[in-house]
């Protein structure tokens, strides 16, 4: 499911450029309104193995900005996009928007319209495109150092089937029985996307892809993000197309 949240206000808002981790605060704040579950989102998640995966995604603010001093200001007004394969999320974000608006650090912000939305993938073979970055990395045990993939690697299609099996494992506990095919269609240097993630640099990559599989895995895909860090506000993607 989805969710579309739009806020107006009358004094502009002015963030850091590398703002993921507002929004993520703003979610799992509002999600606090029910303490059982956020617990679970923020503290357990869906687990395989050692890993845990929190299974929701947002894009980044969309609206009339200006970006100056490595900040960025907001207009009269901001959207962004929340989705999950977890309904209950979605509603509970929904309630929580509504009851208490949203609160960026001290400021409080009450006019708030959200939108909730069932919209799936219904082929088997589509066009995506990125509205935030796919990040494909691994850590070397030894070292903890993280390495990140490119879409011009050799390995990069194979670790996001690895990492949509893990996912999938973890929220339904079924094995797939089939992969996906993630295949980058057209993706260029400009494509390179890097931000900083408290203190943490990530680098990921939009641009155009083609999805290939069945066509419940290409919609949980939708609903959680293609790659890592979905739950840190990557991987969601747009269709422009189906084959």
């Amino acid at each position: 499911m989805q969710l579309i949240v739009q806020f107006n206000f009358d004094e502009p808002l002015t963030l850091p450029i590398n703002y993921n981790h507002i929004l993520q605060s703003i979610l799992y704040r509002t999600l606090a309104t029910q303490p059982e579950f956020s617990a679970l989102v923020h503290n357990q998640g869906f687990a395989f193995g050692r890993r845990r995966y929190r299974l929701f995604t947002f894009s980044l603010l969309e609206g009339r900005y200006k970006v100056k001093n490595k900040e960025i200001t907001f207009y009269d007004r901001a959207c962004f996009e929340v989705r999950s394969p977890e309904p209950y999320l979605i509603r509970t974000l929904r309630d929580g928007f509504r009851q208490n608006g949203i609160v960026v650090g001290e400021r409080t912000i009450s006019r708030v319209r959200v939108d909730m939305r069932d919209a799936s993938v219904e082929n088997t073979d589509v066009f995506v495109e990125m509205r935030s970055p796919i990040v494909v990395y691994s850590t070397d045990p030894d070292t903890r150092k993280t390495l990140y993939y490119t879409p011009a690697d050799e390995d990069y299609m194979i670790l996001l089937n690895d990492n949509f099996v893990r996912k999938y494992l973890a929220f339904s506990n079924n094995m797939p029985a089939s992969g996906v095919l993630i295949e980058p269609w057209q993706v260029t240097n400009r494509d390179k996307f890097v931000t900083n993630y408290k203190n943490q640099y990530i680098t990921g990559w939009k641009g155009v892809y083609r999805l290939t599989g069945e066509r419940k895995y290409l919609d949980f895909l939708y609903q959680t993000g293609i790659g890592g860090k979905n739950a840190q506000g990557f991987g969601m993607f747009d269709i422009i197309s189906e084959e």
